[in-house]
């Protein structure tokens, strides 16, 4: 009886001893799970880490945070230096937790380089739990999708085919050419050598000695630097049989962009380029390297339309193995055709026309009734920039035409007598008229004849009845100081309207402040050829024309000045022109004194001519009386022009 009752009173104790052990074990496991979580955090630390590359904070399988960080850089370092940013990692989901482990989803962004757009995808980080806490497992797999233990990523750019720039006349002026391109490996180098094979180099090829230099210097350690490019047909122009003896040099064939001649139009075309390390680190992350970059004119312009967009292929790469598997694709998108008014056979016949000139020179080609720049022939000695667009002239008496304008306006016709004296002062300063200007018309004579043989005193002697506003009413109507066209570098004219004294009547004759462009002058006979004010375009596309001016040309206006500068041609200093056959040509003369550094006095020649529907300016910054230097050279265009 009462071992059955020792029985009955042990069964309670037993089960109470059981569930203090059970209440134990809960307990242990509850401050198991309160000192080392669940995981999650864990989890969101990694999706951080995998990213930057940074594990201090992140325990992990049997790697240590070095060894990660080594790892993620030999899966994912190609991808991070294209794309010059760490992908965005986020934590998707942190799984559940099973058997003391749990399966974490990383969802992955890269932001692609060359716009090519994003490129997402998930992957899978198993985390255990160890008597020390949670730690994660790393391996490519976790950083690429199913990669793997030999591969990593590799991204590389599709390349777009570039359009073409199509002239007027449906020829192609700029487009893919066969190129060699010359420069140095720098593998071939030791780090001591580069500076000396970089100027020896750089002496030979005609470039920039310092400049190479920097560029050699700052490219990686095993990039091929190039020095310059040259069309396969211009090598002889080069000795390439001793640049081959310079350590480290190569010559690379390829297929680049470049103009249909060398030479040819460069002010309006611009430049296309591959990016220089210099442009790349002064682009705040908009250019990467083997990117185009354009410089000044219709490429600067259209240089995307052109170009295309670049896409790019994403790989998982064994290199053991030479094996590649695709990832992701973004198809290149090509170029497009960009089609310009430039005329070949007119830009050849102005870049002749000025071929001999010993002076920076220029010559200008404009169709009245559309605006379209034809021509922008440029001189070849002396000459860094396109002085037939950006030039900033006294433009002498071609600016007359604006004056008749003035003149028109204020009641004046082509028969009022005005005074032509061989000399006028105005505010004690003395101005003179040409030296070739015949006495006899010293005196009394019609504004037609004093426009025709280009007397400056007579227009000077107007300062009282034309006002500076006036005359730079006068010359917005005629299409000076308007906006330069889309794709064109130009400067369109300047009239300061504030200018007063001597200054003003200086200005009344082309002196004093006001300035133009070869271009601008071009425009400035077109608006009186065409009977408006004429919009330059040099971009087929571009509508922007007509200008809208406050004070319109009218038709009498456009009569009379036609007239004015018929005279110029038929009795006057154009009349070398007078013999051409085809329709009448109207034009003027100039010639504008300036000083040069030395302080010698020196005249800038000017002509503008305009024929049906061709105006044609040609000037010379050093030359003579404008018929007779820049006149030979705008008649030589006009006759070719018109088959002459």
């Amino acid at each position: 009886m009462s071992s059955v009752r020792a029985r009955s009173r042990r069964g309670p104790v037993i089960i109470i001893v059981a569930l203090v052990a059970i209440a134990a074990l809960v307990v242990g496991v509850l401050m198991w799970r309160d000192r080392f979580g669940d995981g999650a955090e864990e989890a969101e630390a990694l999706a951080e880490a995998v990213a930057t590359g940074d594990f201090a904070e992140v325990p992990l399988v049997d790697l240590s945070a070095g060894e990660a960080a080594t790892e993620q850089e030999r899966v994912l370092g190609q991808m991070l230096e294209a794309t010059g940013e760490p992908p965005q990692v986020e934590l998707a989901d942190a799984g559940s937790v099973e058997d003391g482990a749990r399966t974490a989803t990383l969802e992955w962004t890269w932001t692609l380089p060359h716009e090519a757009g994003t490129w997402s995808y998930t992957t899978q980080a198993t985390l255990q739990r160890t008597e020390e806490g949670w730690a994660a497992q790393l391996d490519p797999a976790v950083l690429g999708p199913d990669l793997t233990a030999e591969e990593h990523l590799e991204i590389a750019p599709l390349e777009p085919e570039i359009g073409t720039v199509v002239g007027g006349d449906g020829t192609a002026l700029y487009g893919p050419h066969a190129v060699r391109v010359l420069g140095l490996d720098k593998t071939q180098l030791e780090d001591d050598s580069q500076e000396d094979a970089a100027r020896e180099l750089a002496g030979l090829l005609g470039i920039d000695a310092d400049r190479f230099v920097r560029t050699v210097a700052g490219y990686g350690p095993e990039a091929f630097v190039p020095a310059l490019t040259v069309r396969e047909d211009d090598l002889g122009d080069y000795p390439l049989d001793q640049a081959a003896d310079v350590t480290g040099y190569r010559a690379l064939e390829r297929t680049q962009p470049l103009a249909v001649e060398r030479g040819f139009a460069p002010g309006v075309l611009g430049s296309l380029r591959e990016a220089s390390q210099e442009d790349i680190e002064g682009s705040d992350g908009e250019i990467a390297a083997g990117d185009l970059v354009a410089t000044g004119g219709v490429l600067a312009a259209r240089r995307d339309a052109l170009v295309g967009q670049k896409g790019v292929v994403v790989r998982a790469v064994d290199d053991e193995e030479g094996a590649r598997r695709e990832l992701h694709r973004m198809e290149a998108a090509d170029g497009s055709d960009v089609q310009i008014t430039l005329d070949r056979q007119m830009q050849r016949l102005a870049t002749e026309a000025v071929a001999d000139q010993d002076s920076p020179s220029a010559v200008i080609a404009l169709q009245p009734s559309t605006g379209d720049v034809l021509a922008a022939g440029l001189g070849p000695t002396g000459q860094s920039y396109p002085v037939g667009l950006v030039g900033r002239y006294a433009p002498g008496s071609t600016f007359k035409a604006v004056t008749s304008l003035a003149l028109l306006r204020e009641g004046l016709t082509p028969d009022t007598t005005v005074q032509c004296p061989e000399t006028a002062t105005v505010e004690g300063v003395t101005f003179k008229n040409a030296d070739s200007l015949d006495p006899s018309l010293f005196g009394p004579i019609p504004l037609r004849d004093a426009i025709a043989h280009s007397c400056n005193t007579a227009m000077l002697l107007q300062h009282d009845v034309v006002s500076q506003p006036a005359l730079a009413e006068a010359a917005t109507t005629l299409g000076s100081g308007q906006e330069a066209p889309e794709g064109l570098d130009a400067f369109m004219g300047s009239v300061p309207p504030e200018d007063e004294g001597a200054q003003h009547a200086a200005a009344l004759m082309g002196q004093g402040r006001v300035q133009a462009s070869p271009l601008s002058m071009a425009v400035v006979l077109a608006s009186i050829q065409q009977g408006h004010t004429v919009h330059p375009r040099i971009l087929a596309d571009d509508e922007s024309g007509p200008v809208a001016v406050d004070q319109p040309l009218t038709e009498a206006e456009t009569t009379q000045l036609q007239g004015l500068l018929r005279g110029v041609v038929t009795r006057g200093s154009l009349d070398d022109f007078a013999d051409l056959s085809g329709e009448p040509v109207i034009g003027k003369t100039g010639t504008a004194e300036w000083t040069d550094e030395n302080g010698e006095l020196k005249l800038h020649s000017w002509v503008m001519v305009a024929q049906g529907d061709l105006v044609v300016v040609a000037f010379v910054e050093d030359g003579s009386y404008g018929s007779t230097t820049a006149g030979p050279i705008a008649r030589q265009v006009l006759e070719g022009a018109h088959g002459g």
